[in-house]
């Protein structure tokens, strides 16, 4: 089976006008195994906002795992969400790699208060 990995604009929910670039990935073998992404996030203006570390993985102990982190311009971790599964498992028990992508949306990855409005973000935009 192919691996696809998520749609990273989706669980970070960034907003329609920002753009979010890959700065890298790497991947490993046993017996830790996983790969792991590296986003930035910039906004329409061009700044930095925001560094993702993504990743999906199993320890030396075969703990698996999948999940990110969410840092702000001066590098500082301000969210971050993991489930306690792999992310092909993630996309089988949520019946599609969209659902599963939602489930890793949890964290809220911009921070904004309860109660109020998200911006705009690419989640709305599929259909």
């Amino acid at each position: 089976m192919l691996f696809q990995p998520p749609v990273f604009e989706t669980i970070f929910r960034t907003p329609v006008e920002h753009r979010l670039v890959i700065r890298g990935s790497r991947s490993r073998g046993a017996p830790l195994d996983g790969v792991r992404w590296y986003h930035d996030e910039f906004d329409a203006a061009g700044n930095l906002v925001a560094r993702y570390e993504t990743y999906d993985e199993a320890d030396e102990t075969g703990r698996e795992s999948c999940g990110w982190r969410r840092y702000d311009a001066a590098g500082r971790l301000v969210a971050r969400h993991e489930v306690a599964m792999r992310w092909s498992a993630l996309v089988l028990l949520k019946q599609s790699r969209r659902n599963a992508e939602i489930a890793l949306q949890r964290g809220n990855p911009h921070g904004h208060a309860p109660g109020t409005p998200a911006p705009r973000s690419r989640q709305g935009l599929a259909a």
